[in-house]
């Protein structure tokens, strides 16, 4: 055994969501919660946690991301759709994304119903409580379930977007005009 193996222990809350192609956990405190993630296969880490990174620089074979979402607050749609691109891209190349706020439930569970509606077709409500079952505590606020929604419904075509939260309107309307007409990217 290696001592990368001796020397690695899974971060606080740590399942994987979907085998193999995403994870979900606290923040990983040490360099041996990033060794337990690089052996379990993660490949690209999304840190959500502003107040709380990792230690990324001792483990540089992880590919990282951060997303700044202030804790109890509900991401953006802008942080929504980074999180997405992200997962796209890694799916495109078979890479496993780990991803974790402070305790890994409130910030952590949004995205992950935003990720069950984006690549498995899911309505809000079971997209929730699907996390919510593999994750119990997760999407911790009413307002972290209204993003939710709203997500579901931008995807939709449901509503307007709400531009402030967006940095170049142009590009969030052509990304998600080509996900309406069922047309992917690939980068």
């Amino acid at each position: 055994m290696s001592d990368e193996e001796i020397d690695a222990y899974p971060p606080h809350n740590f399942s994987w969501v979907l085998p193999n192609q995403l994870a979900a956990m606290a923040f990983p405190r040490n360099k041996e919660n990033l060794r337990f993630l690089v052996n379990e296969g993660v490949k690209h880490l999304v840190t959500l946690s502003p107040e709380k990174k990792p230690p990324i620089m001792e483990v540089p074979e992880l590919k990282w991301t951060e997303i700044a979402v202030d804790e109890f607050e509900p991401p953006s749609m802008k942080n929504i759709r980074d999180f997405i691109e992200i997962c796209k891209r890694c799916h495109i190349k078979s890479e496993a994304i780990g991803v974790h706020c402070r305790q890994g439930r409130g910030r952590t569970g949004v995205m992950l119903a935003c990720y069950m509606m984006a690549f498995q077709d899911l309505a809000p409500e079971r997209a929730m409580i699907n996390v919510r079952l593999l994750r119990p505590g997760s999407c911790e606020t009413e307002e972290q379930e209204r993003a939710v929604c709203k997500y579901h419904d931008c995807l939709r075509g449901l509503t307007k977007v709400d531009y402030n939260e967006v940095d170049d309107k142009e590009a969030f309307d052509a990304r998600f005009k080509q996900e309406e007409n069922g047309v992917e990217k690939a980068e």
